[in-house]
C-alpha cells in the first residue's frame, strides 16, 4: 500500500532536519595537529616563554612541510622567526625569514609578504642596518593596501630609525606615528609613542620631562604587562640617569631591566645591560663589580651555554 499523499512534506522535512544535525565530516589529523602546535605555540609566545613557543612553532613547522602546505609553513617559520628575535638570536631569525620569503614571494602570499619585511626591518634595526631598515618598510609605507597593523609598526619602526639617523629628521615620522596612535586605542602603542616622545625631550635637553614621560611609558607596559617593553624603557630610563651622572638610580633601574631580560632569556639584550650596569658600576667606583659584570657579558655573548642559575647569583641581589 502506498504511503498517503499527505504525509510525504512530514516525511522530507524529518530527513531535511536529520541531515542538518549530522556531524561534520572529520578534518584529517595532520592539519588538526599542526594547528594545535600552531595555538599552543602563540600561547607560549603570548606567555613570553619563548623556549616552548620555539619547540611549538618548529613541530608545526615539521607537520606542515610533510604536507606541503607553503601558506602554513611560511607562517610557522615567521613565528619561529618573531621567536628568535624576541631571544636575540639574530642569526636564527634571519635564516627563517630568508626561507619565509623565498616561498612567499615565489607564491605570491602578500599578507606575509608584508609581515615578512616588517619583521626584516626590526631585525635590521636591531643589528644596527638603518638605511637597510628604511629600505624595507619603504614599500609598506608608501602602499595603500598594507593592512592597518602593520603600518602602525612600520611607522614605528621608521620613527625608531630616524631617531638613531643623523640626517633624519624623526619629527615628521613621529607625528605620523602619533597620528595612528591616538585612532588606535593600544596601549602598546601608546608606550612605544611615549617613549619616542623622552627621547627628544632628553635631546632637546628637558629631562625631567623625558622621565615623566618614561615613568608613564612604563607604567603602560606593566599594565598590558609586556615584559620587552618594560626592560626596554627602564634601560632608556637608565641611559638618561648615567647622562646625568645619577650612578645609583641608573643601576637601579638596569638592574632591574636585567632582571626581566633574563627571565626573557634574551642573550643579545642581556649583553647589553650587562655592558651598560658595568660602564655605570666603573663610574660609581665599584670596579670589582664593573669586572664581573663585564666577564660575564663576555661569556653570554659567546656561542657557548651559559649558566644563567650562575650568573643570577653572582650579579642580581640576593
Amino acid at each position: 500500500m502506498s504511503r498517503p499523499a499527505r504525509c510525504w512534506g512530514v516525511w522530507l522535512a524529518v530527513l531535511s532536519l536529520s541531515a542538518c544535525v549530522s556531524p561534520p565530516p572529520r578534518r584529517p589529523a595532520a592539519l588538526v595537529q599542526g594547528e594545535r602546535f600552531l595555538t599552543l605555540g602563540v600561547a607560549a609566545y603570548s606567555a613570553d616563554d619563548y623556549l616552548n613557543a620555539a619547540s611549538l612553532f618548529g613541530r608545526a613547522l615539521e607537520y606542515y612541510r610533510g604536507l606541503d602546505d607553503r601558506g602554513h609553513i611560511v607562517e610557522s617559520r615567521i613565528d619561529l622567526a618573531e621567536t628568535a628575535l624576541a631571544v636575540g638570536n639574530f642569526t636564527a631569525a634571519d635564516g627563517q625569514l630568508q626561507a619565509a620569503r623565498q616561498i612567499a614571494d615565489s607564491d605570491g602570499m602578500a599578507q606575509a609578504q608584508q609581515r615578512l619585511s616588517l619583521l626584516q626591518s626590526t631585525l635590521a634595526i636591531r643589528r644596527g642596518q638603518y638605511a637597510l631598515a628604511a629600505q624595507q618598510l619603504s614599500p609598506l609605507l608608501s602602499s595603500a593596501d598594507t593592512e592597518a597593523d602593520i603600518r602602525s609598526s612600520a611607522l614605528a619602526n621608521r620613527t625608531d630609525i630616524a631617531l638613531h639617523r643623523a640626517d633624519d629628521p624623526p619629527a615628521p615620522w613621529l607625528e605620523r606615528f602619533a597620528a595612528v596612535v591616538r585612532d588606535a586605542h593600544d596601549p602598546l602603542l601608546e608606550a612605544r609613542l611615549l617613549r619616542f616622545q623622552a627621547e627628544l625631550k632628553e635631546r632637546g635637553g628637558d629631562d625631567r620631562a623625558a622621565a615623566t614621560l618614561l615613568r608613564r611609558a612604563l607604567g603602560r607596559y606593566k599594565s598590558i604587562p609586556n615584559r620587552a617593553g618594560t626592560a626596554a624603557t627602564l634601560e632608556q630610563w637608565g641611559a638618561l640617569l648615567a647622562a646625568q651622572r645619577q650612578w645609583a638610580a641608573a643601576a637601579d633601574r638596569l638592574q632591574r631591566a636585567l632582571d626581566v631580560r633574563l627571565w626573557l632569556l634574551d642573550r643579545a639584550a642581556t649583553v647589553a645591560d650587562l655592558r651598560r650596569m658595568a660602564d655605570v658600576n666603573e663610574a660609581a667606583g665599584h670596579v670589582a663589580r664593573a669586572a664581573a659584570l663585564r666577564r660575564w657579558a663576555g661569556v653570554v655573548a659567546g656561542r657557548g651555554a651559559v649558566n644563567w642559575s650562575g650568573l643570577r647569583q653572582e650579579v642580581l641581589p640576593r
